[in-house]
Formats: C-alpha cells, sequence, structure tokens
C-alpha cells in the first residue's frame, strides 16, 4: 500500500501541474488514493459539447494490477455500456504494463471515446448505429451529451486555447528527408510554405541509423520533434513509432502505397479497403509490411491515445527521382530509358504489355498535401493523396508522353516476358476533396 501511495501521489502531481487538457478536475480522498474522480473533456464532436465524470479505481497491488475505469455520467458511445464501463485494452490484465501511467490510460480513453472501435462493442446496438449511419449515431451522441453531460471546467477555453497555441508551435523530423518525397517537401517549405512558428528537419540515412533503436531514441532526444513524417524504409517502422510515443510527439504521419490494397476488389478503391484481402502477389511481403503501420496506428491510439495516422499517394514522380534502371519506378525509369535510346539510337524497349492503368502524382504536388496532413487534418484512419480517378492513364500513355518531352522519333518496342503486374490500382480522392475541394493537381 505504501509503494502504490507514492506512485498515486508522484502521478497526481504530475497531472495537476501538466495542464492536461484529457483529465482534469481530479478529486480525491487524502485518507483513500486508491479512489479519484475527475472530468474527460472531449474536444471533437460529438461529445464536446460537455464534459465526462469518470470514476478510477485503483488495486491495493498497483501499478501491478491495472486500474478500473467507470463512467459516472451517461454517455451515447458503443464502447462503454449502461453501467458506464468500458473496456480500454491497456488497462486489460493481459495488456496492463506497470509503467503505464494514469494520464497514458486517460489519453488512450479520450482516443477510444473520439475515435469509437465497432469492431469490439459493449453496446452492439451502438455500434451497428454507428457502423451503418453515422449521421444519425453522431446527432443521438450530441443530444445525450447535451442532456446528461455535466458543465466544461470554468476557464476551459482560455486553457485549451493557451494549449493549442503551444501546440502551434511545430518541430517536424522527416525521416526518409533525402529522397524523393522528403527533399520535395523541403522545397515547398523554404519555398512557398514556410511559417516563422516551425522547424523542420529533414533527416536521411547518413544522419542517422534509424534500424537501431538507440540511434533513433538519441535523435528523438536531440531533435524533441512535436510531429514526424515518416518516409524511411519499411523495416524501421517500430522502432520510430516507439520513439514517437516515448518523446510523447502530437503526430507521426507515416507513408503508405497503393499496392497494399486487396487484388481482387471493387473499383474505385478508398481508404475503408485496406484490409479486405490479400494484396496482389507481385508486392506480397512489402504490402503486409506497409498495412502493418495502420495497425500500429491504430493501436498506438487505442492503448496510448496517440494521433499516428498514414497517407496513402498513388505513384509518385519529380525532381530528385530514382532514375536507376535496376530498380526506379515507373517514369523515372522511361525517362532514363528514353534517354538512352534517343542518344544511342537505339529502340525504346518497354516492359510488358503498356496496357496496365496507374495515377500519378507530381512530387511538390504531394509535398504540399503532406504539409497540409502535418497542420490540419486530425484523423487516425488513413487517407489517400492522390489525383482523380478521371485521371488514370495507361503505361503506354505515359510512355507516350515522354517520348514527345524527349522529341524521340525511334522505335517503340514492347518486352512482353516482363510481366504486367496488376492491371489497375484506381484509388478514390473523394475523402480528400471533402477537406481540400479546390486543391490544384499539376497537369
Amino acid at each position: 500500500m505504501a509503494s502504490s501511495s507514492r506512485r498515486l501521489k508522484k502521478e497526481l502531481t504530475d497531472i495537476q501541474s501538466s495542464d492536461s487538457r484529457t483529465f482534469c478536475c481530479v478529486e480525491f480522498d487524502e485518507n483513500n488514493l486508491l479512489h479519484w474522480t475527475g472530468l474527460l473533456v472531449p474536444d471533437k464532436e460529438p461529445y464536446n459539447k460537455g464534459a465526462f465524470k469518470v470514476a478510477i479505481d485503483f488495486p491495493v497491488e498497483y501499478p501491478f494490477k491495472p486500474p478500473k475505469i467507470t463512467f459516472l455520467t451517461k454517455i451515447y458511445h458503443p464502447n462503454v455500456d449502461e453501467k458506464g464501463q468500458v473496456c480500454l485494452p491497456i488497462i486489460s490484465p493481459d495488456n496492463w504494463k506497470p509503467a503505464t501511467k494514469t494520464e497514458q490510460v486517460m489519453n488512450a480513453l479520450l482516443g477510444l471515446i473520439t475515435e469509437p472501435e465497432p469492431d469490439h462493442p459493449l453496446r452492439a446496438d451502438l455500434a451497428e448505429e454507428f457502423t451503418k449511419d453515422r449521421k444519425k449515431f453522431n446527432k443521438t451522441a450530441e443530444d445525450y451529451t447535451k442532456k446528461y453531460a455535466v458543465k466544461r471546467p470554468d476557464g476551459w477555453f482560455e486553457t485549451r486555447h493557451k494549449i493549442m497555441d503551444r501546440e502551434q508551435s511545430m518541430t517536424v523530423l522527416v525521416t526518409g528527408g533525402t529522397g524523393l518525397v522528403g527533399r520535395s517537401i523541403e522545397k515547398i517549405i523554404t519555398t512557398e510554405e514556410a511559417r516563422p512558428n516551425e522547424t523542420w528537419i529533414f533527416v536521411g540515412r547518413n544522419d542517422c541509423d534509424l534500424t537501431d533503436i538507440e540511434a533513433t531514441r538519441k535523435l528523438f532526444m536531440k531533435c524533441r520533434p512535436s510531429h514526424v513524417i515518416h518516409l524511411a524504409a519499411m523495416q524501421i517502422n517500430d522502432n520510430v513509432l516507439m520513439a514517437c510515443n516515448e518523446f510523447d510527439v502530437v503526430k507521426c504521419i507515416s507513408c503508405l502505397s497503393t499496392c497494399v490494397f486487396p487484388d481482387k476488389t471493387t473499383y474505385p478503391i478508398d481508404e475503408t479497403m485496406v484490409h479486405n484481402g490479400p494484396p496482389h502477389s507481385s508486392n506480397f511481403g512489402y504490402s503486409y509490411a506497409k498495412r502493418m503501420i495502420d495497425v500500429l496506428n491504430r493501436g498506438y491510439a487505442q492503448e496510448f491515445g496517440r494521433k499516428y495516422t498514414s497517407v496513402i499517394p498513388c505513384n509518385v514522380f519529380g525532381p530528385h527521382d530514382n532514375y536507376n534502371l535496376k530498380d526506379g519506378h515507373v517514369i523515372p525509369a522511361l525517362i532514363h530509358k528514353t534517354y538512352i535510346a534517343k542518344h544511342e539510337g537505339t529502340p525504346l524497349e518497354v516492359f510488358g504489355s503498356g496496357t496496365p492503368l496507374r495515377q500519378f502524382i507530381y512530387s511538390l504536388d504531394l509535398a504540399r498535401l503532406f504539409i497540409w496532413v502535418a497542420r490540419s487534418y486530425e484523423e487516425i484512419d488513413p487517407i489517400i493523396l492522390s489525383v482523380g480517378e478521371e485521371d488514370e492513364v495507361s503505361i503506354m500513355d505515359a510512355v507516350h508522353a515522354v517520348v514527345r518531352a524527349f522529341d524521340f522519333k525511334g522505335e517503340i518496342v514492347h518486352d512482353k516476358t516482363k510481366a504486367d503486374g496488376q492491371y489497375k490500382k484506381t484509388a478514390s480522392n473523394a475523402k480528400l476533396r471533402k477537406y481540400l475541394p479546390n486543391f490544384k493537381f499539376t497537369p
């Protein structure tokens, strides 16, 4: 009991001195530190019209056994039952870690409240409504909040805005910062989008070995980023996300690709379809590794209340691309091949039939969208960053565009021993357009 009391006193002090926007107005009995009550204050619809009183009961064995959380205020939510009980993975006996702090638990609770988990409900009826009729669910949840929630704390608006001002001072760490997308972001930041309250740090493989967890921690300790744009190779995902969590990074944006989507699917594909079936065999391992980033993001949101997300761009091309003929992507490889064919007077060889369809995004356009995501996108769910379905072209369309640019007059031949790969990956940018209806892509 003595050790748990010391731990709880320390945690109380930390919460009370942190200006927490998650859990405030903590009340407790000096003679019984094992029972707390406080207010959970969501800042997103449909729960932002009030505050919710929550009880935390710590076992005598704390921190070696997890606390129990109960909503004392009624809330319309698929993961909270009529008695106020909530199923929160971070405090389940299987997941509990003694090092986990109460503030982390409350961050995870806020994450669950603002991003419900309909696949693991305590109220199946609300989960079904949330899934099938989100508009109706949000309206009922908002009405419920107005009726039953308690008043938000006095001064919350001013306190929240002070916190927002602090958050708006951003230090953005870009991993893979010397690659195609990283250098494009750096160009846009330095020429178009610079803001005085932002610091952008671009690191490449020569700056830090991100496969080494200790080197990764030292980088985060040195830079102390508030935001991370993670563009580096997939084998370092665990290290980067672990460091983001350890160093309290506000937002991490990882980069997936359209190869994560199922091979057998309907078109256009959208963000809800990532895990709906196995990917194309040509990218099987890579695709599953990229999908795991989305799984990790959801895990960090659920367990720690983190705001880690991902973007899914279509095929990227632009300045500083990889023009290596062995592993370059479609556009840079075609540019290099066409240059050689014109310079040497040889036929231009195109792999496969040329019939597969692809969407292409200019790297500077993608850079502008990455910067918008870092500043403004608040969802855990991924978002597709792509030109529209109407801008999809065949590989031969791309070939002819490059040929015209080079004024190449020679013969074009097809090496049909090379596989075409997936025929199409037509992606919808409808979600992006809801946020940015007037964004103009480079033609």
